[in-house]
């Protein structure tokens, strides 16, 4: 993949993050094995063809770092940075916990605040389980599941602001352990996913999800002539024409609040290369109704 300098960043920004030193062991890793396998696929046959930003890789590599730093920690008795494997289907499954000790399982993730308040990625938990699982290979028990949170923009001056604020930058979130049977069964459906993409053209891929692709659908926002803010805001056009009728007000108007696919539009490096983000089918998804009426 090709690094782009847009922003002009320093040399020895782009430098580092040229350099990265990550190499994929196996055939595919607990990341990948979450990863949609449309995008998955795209990558690995056109990533020579791509390009990305140096702008867009500094959060991961502040990640990186942290995760340097940390390796420094006294963790005696314990697995610290690990690399593991088991086979699933004739399939090498690997992955890198950050650290086991006294069976728990911890993931240090730095983030931000609202990634906290809003609960524990669906993504972590699959991740920290496949983790699991990979412990459980090599017959180590794991009784617990832990996210050590590191919130890169937290601010000691918002914490008398709001009750809901973390008191302190460091946080640690419990991830719901899933049973041995679970952890296995979406392992191999996982694998067997993206085995059968292996053999299929571009345009046959199986879409993403509305979840993997950050999907914001289209809202209908019953407002009065003139105001900004909505009285009522609601999930289809019918809800919203329903509620206009009932509180009979001639005044109030439908205001369609367009959906979108945040991860399509702005965060995927396949987007030049994906049939459905290219076609019409992407723009028809998002709706091309106004009160009931083709545009």
């Amino acid at each position: 993949m090709e690094l782009t300098n847009r922003l002009n960043l320093p040399s020895t920004i782009v430098s580092a993050i040229q350099r990265d030193p990550y190499q994929q062991d196996g055939d595919i890793s607990a990341t990948g094995l979450i990863q949609p396998p449309r995008i998955r696929q795209l990558t690995a046959r056109h990533g020579d063809s791509m390009s990305m930003d140096v702008s867009d890789r500094i959060w991961p590599l502040l990640g990186s770092n942290v995760h340097y730093i940390l390796e420094r920690a006294d963790t005696k008795d314990g697995l610290q940075e690990e690399r593991l494997s088991m086979f699933v289907n004739g399939w090498e499954i690997t992955g890198q916990p950050d650290l086991y000790k006294d069976e728990i399982l911890y993931d240090y993730k730095v983030t931000s605040v609202y990634a906290v308040l809003r609960g524990v990625k669906d993504d972590w938990v699959k991740q920290l389980n496949i983790y699991a699982q990979l412990l459980r290979e090599v017959s180590f028990s794991v009784d617990a599941l832990r996210i050590i949170a590191i919130l890169r923009d937290w601010s000691k001056h918002q914490v008398k602001k709001s009750k809901d604020y973390p008191e302190t930058q460091v946080v640690m979130l419990p991830v719901l352990l899933w049973p041995p049977n679970k952890a296995l069964e979406y392992i191999e459906e996982r694998v067997h996913l993206h085995q059968v993409c292996e053999g299929l053209e571009d345009t046959n891929l199986p879409l993403c999800t509305a979840e993997e692709r950050w999907e914001k659908p289209t809202k209908y926002a019953v407002m009065k002539k003139g105001q900004k803010r909505a009285m009522r805001v609601l999930d289809s056009i019918e809800e919203a024409e329903d509620w206009r009728e009932m509180k009979e007000g001639k005044e109030l108007e439908i205001e369609i609040r367009q959906g979108e696919s945040v991860r399509c539009e702005s965060y995927c490096d396949c987007a030049p290369y994906c049939n459905f983000k290219q076609s019409l089918t992407f723009k028809e998804y998002f709706g091309r109704r106004i009160n009931g009426k083709e545009k």
